[in-house]
């Protein structure tokens, strides 16, 4: 490619002769070679310019363009000319211009000055005349002009009429104030100003103009209407003291009264004078307080003469608000006179003891069930809460945001609080049955009961929305809830211990029947026909629509307690059932002993347990009709009665798994094993294996103990695994089986039971009555902590605290 050309690429041509390694060494001579090449190119390019100039040009053409700057110049002289000329010319028309400016300045100014002065002449005539209203006009022009009369002061004649106008105006000024005065100074409005319009539509108007002059006159009157009341309502005497606030307060209504009466109709609406007066009072009120709360109250407070004096203050507040539709609030600079009581709060708080104390007396004296409601929910913590509500408002209204009311609130909490602490230890638990105590009426101690949860819970729900609403007023960062945590807590155990006294003293007698229909079963001859008597009565007990459980089930406030209720009653029913399966076949003490005949034999325990699964499956159906029926009368939500359908099928699963055990054949050992394993999923619960043996009446032969035994350790599985889930509400019953195994007497079964099997002799099985069935009932009683810890999770969103008041 050619250099010359239009297209020439550098880098190509740089490719081409650097395309081996070889031309790397002649790069010398190629860099000798471009740098000729570049010298030669310059040379051509400084002979062709060299070459290129242009032609001479030609002499006519230069002649041309002489003559042409000639004449330019020429036109620039004439130009320059016929400014001057017509500068000349304007110069006289501008000197006229300026003149006639100045002629109409001093023209207007002219005017203005007579419009000035006649204005001041008519206004001097009509103020000797005390014609306000005459005067507006001229009045209005004499003070729109002056002003701009100022910068010709200077001027003698000038400067003696605005001084004359200024004083004027002040003397205007006072002639208003000495008519105000001697309007105010009368008794009655009917007197010498014949005609109110002269003072209210001339004598205000007039100090329109002059704000100053009008805010003058406002304060004036103000402090002459108020004197009486400052005159004898001063600190230093007895008409001053806090005792007889209430008459300061009636003076000042007098007052007012009076002058809307007789003196409001002289002063534009407009003004609000009115308003104007109570402004003036309220300072004067407020200043006089706060002296008087700091000397009679800092040393000896009198919550009596506090309460008094704060009563009457605020129910004369409410007397103006509604007085002035509530005006006052949005006036600056005026605060509530009940705001000098802020630093006193405390006093007014424990006052609020007197109240309580009558409450909760009336509170325990009152019939504790509502006439015209079906809810069983005390009347009195509604009416509780509800004066908590008045007293929370009443504080807010009372102190303005900030550490003082931080402080008041905080007050209030420790108040609400002790009383809420009240209201339970004498209200609420006297009606919870104590424990152990007979039952005489069971409606009446169902009622009861219900009605002690149901408001233990109202009481719990409305005291965290009352914690709520605390905190949204708190200017700092503070967890208030902490002073409620406790009292919280008495609510939530008794909302347990309502729960437990329900499930395990009013509706488990009533499962007692049951299970003495099961004890008095003939077990040794039953056939595997039909459903067991006992499963009839069960059935019938739950389908009763007269039942005590039918009732409680919707006589809850709120459905999570129904659900929760159904639940427990559910464990109540496996578990009883389960004990006195337990019962019917666990041996007699001593154990591991031929001489100790069992109650029942092997094929005996064949024939129980393929009955008991019978029985099982009737009992599956029969709560599943009872939960389907219970769902529709509480219309509880679809994820709780899943939940409960779920719990069901478990326990039904894990009773009837416990059954399947009972039935399987002993011989041989190892197919026993793998049956055991395939039930349980290869459970290697030494205990639960033990006993299952047991309850199956397996004799006490040793050999056969350890060849079942060999093959269950021979099995895979964790010998650390936990107990069937089937046992899982009865572990004292497990404890004691393996107490009992532990004593046994016989020396080579203990070394087979310590030394083989590795049982520990467990620590004596002590009876309680929160985990454990007495004798008489196989029903296991329901432990109130198990229900206690869901409390805060159960509470409602209702907002009472939200409401109006």
């Amino acid at each position: 490619m050619a250099i010359d050309l239009p297209t020439y690429d550098a880098v190509t041509a740089l490719k081409t002769i650097l395309s081996s390694e070889e031309s790397l060494q002649s790069i010398d001579d190629l860099i000798l070679a471009t740098r000729a090449a570049k010298l030669q190119i310059e040379d051509e390019i400084t002979v062709g310019s060299t070459t290129s100039q242009p032609e001479l040009e030609d002499p006519k053409e230069r002649e041309s363009f002489g003559s042409l700057f000639e004449e330019i110049s020429e036109v620039a002289v004439l130009s320059k000319g016929t400014e001057r000329t017509i500068s000349q010319l304007t110069k006289d028309i501008s000197y006229l211009d300026n003149a006639k400016r100045n002629l109409t300045q001093s023209t207007n100014l002219f005017q203005n000055l007579k419009l000035l002065s006649d204005s001041y002449f008519q206004c001097q005539h009509f103020l000797s005349l005390r014609d306000f209203k005459a005067m507006r006009a001229p009045f209005a022009v004499m003070s729109g002009l002056v002003s701009s009369f100022h910068q010709y002061k200077s001027v003698d004649e000038i400067g003696k009429l605005v001084a004359r106008i200024s004083r004027l105006q002040a003397e205007t000024h006072a002639q208003i104030k000495k008519a105000f005065e001697g309007l105010l100074d009368q008794k009655s409005s009917q007197g010498d100003i014949s005609d109110e319009t002269v003072l209210r539509e001339g004598a205000c108007e007039l100090l329109e103009s002059s704000p100053g002059a009008k805010s003058e006159l406002i304060d004036w009157c103000v402090r002459k209407m108020l004197y009486d009341i400052r005159e004898i309502f001063q600190l230093d005497d007895e008409a001053g003291s806090l005792e007889n606030l209430p008459r300061r307060y009636a003076y000042f209504k007098k007052v007012l009264n009076n002058f809307n009466a007789e003196f409001s109709r002289f002063f534009p609406k407009s003004w609000n004078l009115s308003l104007e007066l109570t402004k003036g009072f309220y300072d004067t009120t407020a200043s006089d307080l706060k002296v008087l709360l700091e000397r009679e109250l800092r040393d000896h407070p009198s919550i009596d003469l506090f309460m008094s004096s704060l009563q009457t203050t605020l129910e004369f507040e409410k007397y103006i608000d509604v007085k002035f539709s509530n005006r006052l609030h949005n006036e600056k600079g005026t605060e509530k006179i009940s705001r000098c009581f802020e630093p006193y709060l405390t006093l007014w708080i424990s006052h609020q003891e007197a109240l309580m104390n009558s409450k909760i007396l009336g509170y325990m004296a009152e019939d504790k069930l509502s006439q015209s409601s079906e809810s069983l929910v005390l009347p009195s913590s509604a009416d509780l809460f509800r004066t908590y509500r008045f007293l929370l408002t009443q504080t807010l209204e009372l102190v303005d945001s900030g550490s003082g009311r931080d402080t008041i609130l905080f007050e209030l909490a420790k108040f609400f609080n002790t009383w809420l602490k009240t209201y339970y230890g004498k209200v609420l638990q006297p009606l919870l049955l104590p424990p152990g105590s007979k039952i005489e009426n069971k409606e009446e101690a169902t009622i009861y009961t219900l009605l002690v949860l149901n408001t233990a819970d109202y009481c719990s729900t409305t005291t965290r929305q009352l914690v709520e609403k605390l905190s949204e007023y708190l200017t700092v960062e503070n967890d208030i809830s902490q002073l409620f945590d406790k009292v919280l807590s008495h609510y939530g155990a008794l909302i347990s211990s309502g729960m437990e006294i329900i499930l395990n003293s009013i509706v488990a007698p009533d499962l007692n029947f049951i299970w003495r229909e099961f004890d008095n079963t003939d077990w040794k001859s039953v056939e595997v026909e039909d459903y067991s008597r006992y499963m009839v009565t069960m059935k019938d007990i739950l389908r009763d629509d007269q039942s005590t459980i039918r009732k409680i089930v919707g006589r809850f406030n709120r459905e999570v307690y129904s659900w929760n209720f159904m639940d427990k009653l559910i464990e109540l029913l496996f578990s009883g059932f389960l004990n006195c399966i337990l019962r019917l076949l666990e041996p007699i003490p001593p154990f591991a002993t031929l001489n100790k005949p069992r109650k029942l034999q092997l094929a005996q325990v064949i024939n129980v347990g393929e009955q008991l699964q019978l029985d099982a499956e009737h009992m599956r159906q029969t709560l599943n009709f009872w939960t389907d029926d219970m769902a529709s009368l509480i219309n509880g939500s679809n994820a709780s009665y899943k939940r409960l359908k779920k719990h069901i099928d478990q326990k039904c699963e894990n009773l009837v798994k416990f059954l399947k055990l009972l039935v399987v054949p002993i011989d041989p050992p190892e197919t026993y094993q793998e049956n055991y394993a395939a039930i349980t999923g290869n459970n290697k619960n030494i205990l639960s294996w033990c006993y299952i043996l047991t309850l199956k009446g397996f004799p006490w032969d040793l050999a056969e103990w350890k060849k079942l035994f060999a093959a269950f350790q021979n099995a895979s599985g964790d010998f650390n695994a936990s107990p069937l889930p089937v046992f899982e509400g009865c572990q004292r019953a497990l404890l004691q089986f393996e107490q009992n195994m532990s004593s046994a007497t016989d020396p080579t079964w203990r070394r087979f039971i310590h030394q083989e099997l590795g049982m520990d002799t467990p620590n004596s099985v002590q009876s309680s009555s929160a985990s454990s069935a007495s004798p008489s009932s196989p029903t296991q009683r329901l432990n109130a902590g198990k229900f206690n810890g869901n409390i805060k999770n159960l509470m409602s969103n209702t907002g009472f605290f939200g409401r109006g008041n």
